[in-house]
């Protein structure tokens, strides 16, 4: 396994993350505390304890995990962990367990920080479509041998 990072990845920035899945990535929001694992914000469904969607906070594995496969650098401005969770908890979780609710989701939790002043977005559509294009090719970095492939925003600063 490689241990080289890809450009212009960068420890402490904010990151929309995805996650390879069968139809769509599974989006979050991840600040990488190292080159090697971050702090990952997002929600999901865990059928053993709850059958919606319920937001949960945890270290992730960035370097050499099977499913991240994308990392869109959306602020490079120093949020701290505690002021994303912040934000989180303040986003309606959906109460239904709906595929694709992660998501928009996340764009509520990006309008957070965007009205606290810890970002500014310049447009949410754009956002959007970046992100599914980027993350739309990026399949082949669901590997352990890779690292996610990496950009940055042009809709976020």
């Amino acid at each position: 396994m490689t241990d080289i990072t890809a450009e212009p990845f960068s420890v402490g920035s904010l990151y929309l993350a995805g996650f390879t899945q069968a139809r769509a990535p599974h989006v979050g929001l991840m600040i990488p505390t190292t080159a090697t694992e971050g702090v990952l914000v997002h929600i999901r469904i865990d059928r053993a304890v709850s059958p919606t969607w319920t937001l949960q906070t945890r270290v992730q594995k960035i370097a050499g995990d099977m499913f991240l496969s994308s990392l869109l650098c959306i602020s490079a401005a120093g949020i701290t962990v505690d002021q994303l969770k912040s934000a989180a908890q303040t986003v309606h979780v959906p109460e239904n367990d709906e595929f694709g609710e992660c998501f928009p989701w996340a764009q509520a939790v990006v309008h957070k920080l965007h009205d606290e002043e810890l970002l500014q977005l310049k447009s949410m559509p754009g956002l959007v479509k970046e992100f599914d294009e980027f993350s739309a090719g990026n399949k082949v970095y669901a590997r352990r041998d890779r690292f996610p492939n990496v950009a940055v925003s042009q809709f976020c600063a």
